[in-house]
């Protein structure tokens, strides 16, 4: 009986495992890669006129269906003010299932953005449906290879419980499933599970099929390879193609197909999926865990405005009633921009190989560039109008993320030897003068006073309250903690962090480079310290030093006395190296020497995940990251924390990624060029700035309220807006 049992279920196994393919589901749509294959203007002028033209083939042909992969696409035709029937019929066809909307704004980078900018590169497509009368059911991104392991809580908080992706695995085995082909479900940090199908033969492999005979070639290979279902979906489409794929595989593979064994359809992503889950959903498997990361660090190419995205969608998180109520329309704008930067194709880069003009390119970086520069100020305008009143000459607002206590730099006339005084709710601070030579969105003054302060979530009102000599101030914490460095021989900074309970924190740094395609050769920058100097107030000490030759410039340490270390990174982009053109670009990355790294987790778009997972293949060379990294380090914790930073590595020591640097584009007027500036119109000296602290006494909390510093609303400020 054992042994016909055996037999059984091997035959079943071999059945399961070589099924005959049945049903092909062939599913038309346009990719969208903006500023891909021309500037943004462009590639949103394509897509205006596509969806002008698309309902004279669909009324053509009575049995095409489409797909509107990502609705940014759809908005570009949208805003070219159609005729109102026209948009009826675009929701009539919705209704009718043979136009699919996906839900997704664009294909994201999902290592990058947090879970507020991927809730709302849903709600367009989503608003648009609700007002049509139709429901979306499927998240299509395409391209990218790899997703954040938040993503299905997300999708599925919004209703969606399909995702299909085409995955542009090229440069890596990013999914760690067997087979070109994969459905499985994927379950999120809080137990919300959608059902996926993954292509890594990529979104474009029907628009590679161009006739019938390749299609059979096609699905034998598939059944001979081991493809487990009797029915398949292969996406037809190519980038900014518009319906012409779909168009071709209609005309000269779907009305020409006469194979009797195997039924062939026009197919929305939806139809498919419903189909593959009734019929399969109660035998696949379900994973979870993070695959995000191949892309992300192209992000780097412009730290300038990566750093203001990472500032705005965290406070926008943290405060997205607050925001809402001050201004819909203005926060909408907002938002907007956040998505759009978080897109898979905006970055600052040297554009693809022979695609662009040089003055294209340069225009697309600035395009990028501008939703940063956009999204930063709709943010700053909306925390002044949360205030609901102008500001006396003497009082200021300090807007706080969420309830703690924060440092915060108040910009003020400095007076040699005293202290800013600053009431709040009736308890008066002192604040101790700083200066500082480079500044960015998280440390925006030259000078002032540092305050450490006890916030409310949302707005804190305070008045200027006068000066008081230092003097006169009781309390004083310079004996709590103390910073130590030296420079050894191999250009490292060994650093040591000590308190008086015997506590210390201890670790190396060092600025290193990598040529793009060799990330595990680091090479010292070679700078050595030609300037140093160490001050000290009531609430901090800072170590400033000076480096003789570029790119880096200067590094601060500074030391708490409540806890942590920060570490300030100026780099001078002018003194950075000519890069020939065949080593594409070159990268820098902040390297940390902490001993005793047994385990590493690191946040996501929502939630910490550890190294390994369920569905990761090879992790990428730098693992993208939500501001925190958590090591375990023999039994306790250290945080690592980064405004600027968005991708680590670890090796030997821990890296984080700063810059990438292109210095030629090959364009198609002007062949290799010299790009210019990468990143027009921010400044040439870029800061990176980190946070270390051990867990022990609030350590994590301190690190948070260094990533969330508040925003500071003067009379001034005002003024200047």
């Amino acid at each position: 009986m054992k042994r016909n049992v055996l037999f059984l279920t091997v035959l079943l196994l071999v059945v399961t495992a070589q099924a005959k393919i049945e049903k092909v589901y062939l599913i038309p749509f346009s990719h969208q890669d903006i500023g891909f294959t021309g500037t943004q203007l462009e590639v949103a002028q394509f897509y205006a006129e596509m969806y002008d033209d698309l309902p004279d083939f669909m009324k053509s042909f009575s049995d095409f269906n489409f797909t509107v992969e990502t609705f940014w696409q759809f908005e570009c035709w949208l805003k070219s003010n159609p005729e109102p029937y026209l948009i009826e019929l675009y929701r009539n066809y919705a209704r009718e299932g043979r136009i699919e909307f996906g839900s997704s704004y664009g294909s994201m980078h999902t290592g990058f953005t947090n879970d507020y900018v991927l809730s709302k590169s849903m709600e367009r497509a989503l608003d648009f449906a609700r007002e049509g009368g139709f429901e979306i059911t499927t998240c299509l991104m395409n391209d990218v290879p790899g997703f954040s392991a938040d993503l299905p809580d997300i999708l599925a908080e919004k209703g969606i419980m399909y995702f299909m992706s085409g995955i542009n695995d090229a440069y890596g085995s990013a999914l760690g499933l067997e087979g070109s082909h994969n459905l499985f479900y994927w379950q999120g940090p809080l137990g919300n599970r959608i059902l996926c199908w993954i292509s890594k033969d990529s979104y474009a492999e029907g628009y590679l099929i161009k006739n019938v005979s390749m299609l059979r070639n096609y699905l034998n290979n598939l059944e001979e390879t081991g493809y487990p279902y009797s029915e398949a979906a292969i996406m037809v489409a190519f980038d900014n193609a518009g319906y012409i794929p779909g168009a071709v595989a209609y005309l000269d593979i779907y009305r020409a197909w006469d194979d009797p064994e195997t039924e062939l359809l026009i197919s929305t992503p939806s139809q498919f999926m419903n189909m593959m889950e009734e019929k399969y959903g109660e035998t696949l498997e379900t994973y979870s865990g993070d695959w995000s990361g191949w892309w992300e660090v192209v992000k780097s190419g412009g730290p300038s405005s990566a750093g203001q995205v990472r500032r705005v969608q965290e406070f926008a998180r943290e405060l997205d009633e607050e925001l809402e109520r001050a201004d819909p329309e203005l926060k909408s704008l907002m938002d907007l921009n956040l998505v759009l930067y978080g897109e898979h194709t905006s970055a600052v880069t040297a554009g693809w190989p022979g695609k662009l003009t040089l003055a294209k390119n340069i225009t697309s970086n600035a395009s990028v560039v501008g939703f940063a520069v956009e999204a930063y100020g709709a943010m700053e305008k909306l925390l002044e109008e949360m205030t609901n009143e102008e500001s006396l000459i003497d009082e200021l607002y300090i807007i706080a993320p969420h309830n703690g206590e924060f440092y915060v730099e108040i910009p003020s006339e400095i007076r040699e030897g005293e202290c800013l005084q600053l009431e709040i709710s009736g308890m008066t601070f002192s604040g101790y003068p700083f200066h500082t030579e480079y500044t960015d969105c998280w440390n925006s003054y030259k000078e002032g006073y540092l305050f450490f302060l006890p916030l409310k979530k949302g707005v804190n009102s305070a008045l200027l309250a006068g000066y008081r000599k230092e003097t006169d101030i009781e309390e004083s914490l310079e004996s709590i903690f103390t910073l130590d460095y030296k420079q050894v021989e191999d250009g490292s900074i060994e650093v040591t962090v000590a308190s008086r309970e015997d506590q210390s924190l201890q670790f190396d740094l060092r600025l290193e480079s990598y040529l793009t395609g060799e990330p595990t050769t680091f090479l010292p920058s070679g700078a050595k310290i030609s300037s140093q100097n160490r001050s000290s107030d009531g609430l901090r000490e800072v170590v400033t030093l000076g480096f003789d030759r570029g790119p880096v410039s200067q590094i601060s340490l500074i030391v708490y006395f409540r806890g942590g270390v920060e570490i300030r990174i100026a780099i001078d982009k002018e003194g950075l190296p000519l890069v020939p053109y065949g080593d594409h670009s070159i990268n820098y990355v902040l390297a940390l020497g902490l001993d005793n790294i047994t385990g590493i987790e690191y946040m996501g778009a929502r939630s910490f995940t550890k190294m390994n997972g369920d569905l990761a293949g090879e992790k990428p060379p730098f693992i993208p990251f939500e501001s925190f990294v958590i090591l375990d380090r023999s039994g306790k914790k250290t945080v690592v924390a980064s405004r600027q930073s968005f991708s680590f590595n670890n090796g030997e020591k821990l890296r984080f990624q700063l810059l990438r640097h292109y210095s030629y584009s090959a364009t198609s007027d002007l062949g290799i060029t010299l790009l210019g500036e990468n990143e027009p119109g921010t400044p040439k000296v870029q800061v990176f700035s980190f946070y270390i602290d051990t867990f022990e006494g609030g350590g994590f909390e301190r690190a948070s309220s260094f990533i969330n510093a508040p925003f500071v609303i003067t009379a001034t400020s005002r003024e200047e807006r």
